[in-house]
């Protein structure tokens, strides 16, 4: 910067009260600060007073907009599983194929449908048992021959026409109504599905279950404080709600709201009777609707209150603020700040400190012992780092240096003598099984191995497992030997093995496992097919994204495989999986015949 820049700008601070040059410099410094402080602090305070309140009205507005809409997800949530459980408990008696027997059989003889009463009052009431919600499981039933108990089976005729004509539209799938009186001691909502198993035509009977509207109560009543929450139908009747003491069985009776919920979900305000509320909504998968409603004092009475806090807190602060100031000096405020920055610097871990003398007064004494100490932090931290390092070095050095794959061949080969030695045939087996599998899997520290090497692996491995689970695995291999001097990435195999022995064995009959090698054009396919209990859909896509094995033993997962493979023989290669529960699990693994060279070395 030039002498005429400088002198400029000595001639601008010149003009400034309060400078070094100002003409009001020579007041004493506290009678400085407090008309600074009148003038420069208190108008922009106020505009932070009322930006903070608009701010934290605004704020706590949407928070409170937001937990109603977290509270109403949750309802549904809930809702929808309890429902989706009722409805997989109908799926039990829809799809029992003794039951659509007995209740489509003509009867020539009373005694002859003693065998279908017999299973059914086996049936529905051990039903009834585990599931104290349940008031009636009643099949209705158009078989005059089939005898009418008046509480398990009774004839179509009985049945409601709303409920009959739902059920029959539906064609199988589930639909409910409710009782009209919602608040009565009985009150329940019906699930209803025609019994049409085999032919949607021409239903055998339709299945209705009471379920006490208890089981919808218990999941909103604890969500009614400073709000109101609602389930209702199609038609806007109240299914259930957190306010007991409501005689309306229409909703729209006491709110008109009926085109506002017109949509999936939404939310909107209302003013009646001169309040206003906010309301908040969803649909659920079966038509119902479940609404939130809260009065808007309710809904800002937490707003209001911060904002009055923030008010009297700032009205306080302003005063404690002048008081203060007004005996600050202007040196000691800015060493104290110079010194808080190098705090920070610290706080955030840099140790690399600027602060220059600040006299010998106690703020010069602090300065120099923070700076003091600051060095002395750095040095044994750097110090405890490099060692601690070092330690772990050497730890590990030591570790590699015992555990070798010569060590632990050696020490395999004298327990298998010993075992031997001793009589112990099945020791001495495993032994052997367990050299021979590590003895692959280590392979001198390579990871690419013959694919001959690798199905060995896997046979070494089961040969264990088979010792442990007597019988229980079936092991079949259909190989195509032309392809066992080909190589591969080790150990991608046995993870899935393991799986079908961890998981895939649900009975006393164990498993079938079978594992193929086969060419496919240029690639070569690798399959691993078991009969166990298979997989939903969510939890193959839960196996597929988990890098950690789920039984963690082999430390190699699914997904830890497939970005091996990937990231050998590129992104077109890896695993593919195909389960269904009950059915069994199907992996497949595709890999080139010939990888690059990049991607492929001789094996050891």
């Amino acid at each position: 910067m030039n002498t005429e820049n400088i002198s400029f700008w000595d001639k601008i601070a010149a003009r400034i009260p309060f400078t070094r040059t100002g003409r009001l410099a020579r007041p004493r410094l506290r009678h400085k600060f407090f008309f600074i402080f009148l003038i420069v602090i208190i108008l922009p305070f106020s505009i932070l007073i009322y930006y903070s309140y608009t701010s934290t009205r605004s704020t706590i507005t949407k928070q409170t907009y937001t937990a109603l809409n977290v509270t109403l997800a949750q309802i549904n949530t809930n809702v929808e599983k309890r429902l989706d459980y009722y409805n997989q408990l109908s799926n039990i008696l829809y799809m029992d194929a003794q039951l659509r027997n007995y209740l489509s059989t003509d009867y020539e003889q009373a005694f002859y449908y003693l065998d279908a009463f017999q299973y059914i009052n086996r049936t529905l009431p051990s039903l009834l048992t585990l599931n104290s919600n349940i008031q009636n499981i009643t099949i209705f039933t158009g078989n005059k021959t089939l005898y009418s108990d008046g509480q398990y089976v009774k004839y179509m005729e009985e049945l409601p026409a709303e409920i009959k004509e739902k059920a029959l539209k539906a064609a199988g799938s589930t639909v409910y109504t409710h009782t009209d009186d919602y608040t009565a001691p009985d009150a329940h909502f019906t699930l209803a599905r025609s019994l049409s198993y085999f032919s949607l035509q021409h239903p055998y009977g339709i299945l209705t279950l009471d379920i006490s509207d208890n089981e919808l109560y218990s999941l909103i009543k604890m969500e009614n404080n400073n709000k109101s929450v609602y389930i209702i139908d199609e038609n806007g009747r109240i299914i259930s709600t957190g306010d007991q003491n409501l005689a309306s069985t229409l909703l729209y009776d006491l709110y008109p709201i009926q085109k506002e919920l017109s949509g999936a979900s939404g939310h909107f305000d209302l003013k009646m009777n001169g309040q206003e509320r906010f309301f908040t909504y969803n649909k659920l998968s079966n038509g119902w609707s479940t609404v939130i409603t809260v009065p808007y004092d309710e809904l800002l009475s937490n707003t209001n209150k911060a904002t009055g806090k923030i008010i009297w807190f700032s009205a306080i602060t302003i005063s404690i603020a002048i008081l203060l100031l007004y005996f600050t000096t202007k040196v000691l405020t800015k060493r104290i700040e110079v010194l808080l920055q190098q705090i920070r610097k610290v706080e955030r871990g840099d140790f690399r400190l600027s602060i220059k003398p600040m006299g010998h007064d106690e703020i010069g004494q602090l300065s120099f012992a923070f700076n003091k100490m600051a060095s002395t932090i750095q040095n044994l931290i750097q110090d405890v780092y490099v060692k601690e390092i070092a330690m772990k070095e050497s730890e590990l050095n030591t570790l590699q240096a015992q555990i070798n794959p010569h060590f632990l061949y050696n020490t395999l080969s004298s327990i298998s003598s010993l075992a031997l030695k001793e009589g112990a045939g099945q020791v001495y087996r495993m032994v052997n099984y367990l050299a021979k599998y590590y003895r692959v899997s280590l392979n001198k520290g390579k990871r690419i191995i013959l694919v001959e090497q690798e199905i060995n692996l896997v046979k070494n491995y089961v040969a264990i497992q088979d010792i442990r689970f007597r019988d229980k695995l079936h092991m079949h291999y259909d190989l195509d030997e032309e392809l066992f001097q080909r190589t591969t990435i080790k150990l991608i195999l046995q993870p899935f093995i393991e799986n079908c022995i961890n998981h895939a064995m649900w009975d006393e009959s164990g498993v079938n496992i079978n594992v193929k090698l086969k060419r496919d054009g240029h690639d070569m396919l690798l399959q691993v097919i078991d009969d166990g209990a298979g997989m939903t859909a969510e939890q193959l896509d839960q196996a597929m994204q988990k890098s950690d094995s789920p039984s963690g033993a082999s430390g190699y997962g699914i997904k830890n495989v497939d970005d091996r493979i990937k990231l050998t023989y590129g992104r077109e290669y890896g695993v593919s999986m195909f389960s269904k529960p009950g059915i069994g699990t199907a992996v497949t693994i595709r890999i080139p015949l010939d990888p690059p060279p990049s991607a492929a070395k001789a094996p050891g």
